[in-house]
């Protein structure tokens, strides 16, 4: 791209799209002068479409938007059988003027550069145009040899041939004048003055720009648009709309992290700019990731996710993923530069997975790198919970290496959330504590299960259902998983105050058929889920004055040892029985055994259990309510699905 110094204004289409040609395939130490005057002895100046300053020569450009056939002469011209004007007279005593001009500035000893006029007919933006020389080195030529023209040494008219120098350019725009300061005219937008051109395109612009009020600079992009260049108003409005959209989208959403701070627009009726704040750092495309410690690549994932997170809470999406548009700076701040806003929001978590998923599987955290392969093929969403992962690992320490044994103790910290605070029970497999959520700094419950390998499938399933459920008297599971170095299973859920049902030392009138109808509207939504507890028995309900919530889904057996109706109930009956019939005979049972004496139960198997069930007044009990209980007890009630369980034990009147 060679360098274009702008004197003036295109007077036509075919002036502005030869400029652009030009500009854009002339090497790069080439520099082009448009709408130049050339001052005469006279006094007197001629205006020059462009003037090339090249490797072989100086050639004065004479722009034509000739259209049909053009048959060039040393002397005459026709176009489609009509006289024209000999453009090449004109340029070629251009040219020898200006070299008279710039042979009286040298100085001694040094040579002046060839000067040649030149003629470019353009036809219609390169096409309609057909060319016939009666003189094969006359200097006309079409859009398909210009370049090569002006830069090949074929395409000087001099007998010899000679490369211009730095000094001899140099003397050049000494003789044109004024050059610098119509380059830095045309490089000033208001406080910003364009340094590079990072891209161009039929009226849109990108500069890499300085900002300059005074005593200090500051880095800056410039979207410019040139509505002159567009091939019709149309496309104009389009882009200016388009333009105009963006600077409102990065006005609302100032604050964001990942949003850089843009100006207002500046528009001088020739141009509509928008100036966008330099991005910090390095696109995405070309960050030295190997070269990144664990704890920096989740920290820039960690300010991705949370710039992410905000401009999502605004109404936005991000929309512009490509890497080369995503910037991150030494301190791991991500920037979005490209917010097009023409996604849904799950569309843009997606593609920001799979933007950085590199990134996540570089810091050999499963955690993380398995919600951004997740969520790159659309299966989670979850950006809240990926948002607390990150900030656990960064905040309590994560190793390169396999973590070490956690010994489980006050203080130790699960699974970089959980901080144990105070123990509360323990079996021979099963411990269960009070513990902090560190980040959150709210109570929550964990429980440590040991020789439970066996049922890891099932549980992990099991359990990774309940997180994406909610139901009031279910337990809020917060976290499952494994122990490091370990064969322990943790599960973190919300703390839910009270005591277990055995463990009740006062029970008010009403509250067993409140909290019975609880818990039989919970078991009939997990069912409905196909999702079964396995275990229920006093110990795994948990009551306090206003409800009762179902704990330890599918593990807990040993907290039931005595507890748990499996235990008593016939086996033969009990292998026959399917899933949701065992969590109501358990729920049954359970209620049965804590609200009567020891004495009516025998020893509390089936028979001990039906006994005491037979104690109850029937009446008082509610006669349908019994019957389907005594049905329950014998193994003879079918739980069909769909069923209603509030109708079949008749207490829907009991849960409002």
């Amino acid at each position: 791209m060679a360098k274009q110094i702008s004197f003036g204004t295109p007077v036509n289409d075919a002036e502005r799209w030869a400029f652009s040609l030009l500009a854009d395939e002339l090497p790069e130490n080439y520099i082009l002068l448009t709408n130049v005057e050339i001052p005469t002895k006279s006094g007197q100046a001629m205006e020059v479409d462009a003037l090339v300053i090249g490797e072989w020569g100086v050639y004065v450009v004479d722009v034509k938007g000739y259209i049909g056939r053009l048959d060039a002469g040393l002397h005459a011209w026709s176009l489609d059988g009509r006289e024209v004007d000999n453009s090449l007279a004109k340029a070629n005593y251009v040219a020898r003027v200006l070299a008279g001009n710039v042979k009286h500035t040298i100085p001694i000893g040094v040579y002046a550069p060839w000067c040649q006029g030149m003629v470019f007919v353009t036809g219609r933006k390169g096409e309609e145009i057909e060319l016939e020389k009666q003189q094969g080195s006359l200097s006309i030529y079409t859009p398909k040899q210009i370049v090569a023209a002006l830069t090949k040494e074929w395409g000087l008219t001099a007998p010899r041939s000679h490369q211009v120098t730095d000094e001899q350019k140099e003397l050049v725009l000494q003789t044109i004048g004024q050059v610098a300061l119509v380059e830095q005219r045309n490089n000033k937008i208001q406080d910003f003055t364009k340094l590079k051109c990072l891209f161009i395109q039929s009226g849109l612009e990108v500069w890499q720009a300085e900002y300059n009020p005074g005593d200090w600079t500051a880095p800056w992009l410039l979207k410019i648009l040139i509505p002159t260049q567009f091939a019709d108003q149309e496309q104009s409005l389009t882009h200016e709309q388009q333009l105009r959209d963006e600077f409102k989208r990065l006005q609302a959403l100032t604050g964001c992290s990942g949003v850089p701070y843009c100006a207002p627009l500046i528009q001088d009726g020739e141009q509509l700019v928008l100036p966008i704040r330099m991005p910090r750092g390095v696109p995405l495309n070309v960050l030295e990731i190997d070269s990144l410690t664990t704890y920096q690549l989740l920290e820039i994932l960690r300010r991705s996710v949370s710039g992410l997170q905000q401009i999502h809470r605004r109404g936005y999406t991000v929309g512009g993923w490509t890497s080369n548009c995503l910037f991150v700076s030494d301190l791991g701040d991500v920037e979005f530069i490209d917010i097009k806003d023409n996604l849904t929001d799950n569309e843009d978590i997606k593609a920001y997975a799979e933007g950085f998923l590199h990134l996540a599987l570089q810091t050999n955290q499963p955690r993380i790198y398995q919600w951004y392969q997740q969520a790159a093929k659309g299966e989670t969403l979850d950006v809240d919970g990926l948002r607390c992962d990150l900030s656990a690992l960064i905040d309590n320490g994560v190793c390169d290496t396999l973590p070490e044994k956690l010994d489980i103790t006050v203080g130790a910290i699960i699974d970089h959330h959980y901080r144990l605070e105070q123990f509360i029970a323990a079996t021979q497999t099963s411990q269960f504590w009070r513990a902090t959520h560190i980040q959150g700094q709210f109570n929550c419950g964990v429980s440590v299960y040991s020789k439970v390998e066996a049922k890891w499938p099932t549980l992990s399933s099991l359990y990774r259902s309940l997180s994406k459920l909610h139901h009031p008297h279910v337990e809020k599971v917060l976290a499952f998983g494994q122990l490091p170095q370990s064969e322990e299973l943790f599960i973190a859920r919300a703390w839910e105050y009270g005591v277990s049902l055995d463990e009740l030392t006062n029970i008010e009138l009403g509250q067993p058929v409140m909290w019975f109808t609880q818990l039989l509207s919970a078991l009939q939504y997990m069912h409905q889920m196909d999702i079964y507890h396995g275990a229920i028995c006093p110990k795994n309900i948990i009551c306090n004055q206003e409800k009762a919530i179902l704990v330890n889904f599918g593990i807990g057996l040993d907290i039931a040892t005595s507890h748990y109706a499996s235990q008593y109930a016939d086996p033969l009956l009990w292998a026959a029985e399917g899933d949701a019939e065992k969590d109501l005979y358990g729920l049954v049972a359970s209620f049965i055994a804590t609200l009567t004496p020891l004495n009516l139960q025998g020893d509390g198997g089936q028979a001990g259990i039906i006994h005491a069930l037979n104690s109850f007044d029937k009446e008082w009990f509610g006669e349908k309510t019994f019957d389907t209980c005594m049905k329950v007890l014998n193994f003879e009630f079918d739980a069909v699905p769909g069923a209603n369980y509030l109708e079949d034990f008749d207490v829907v009147d009991s849960l409002v």
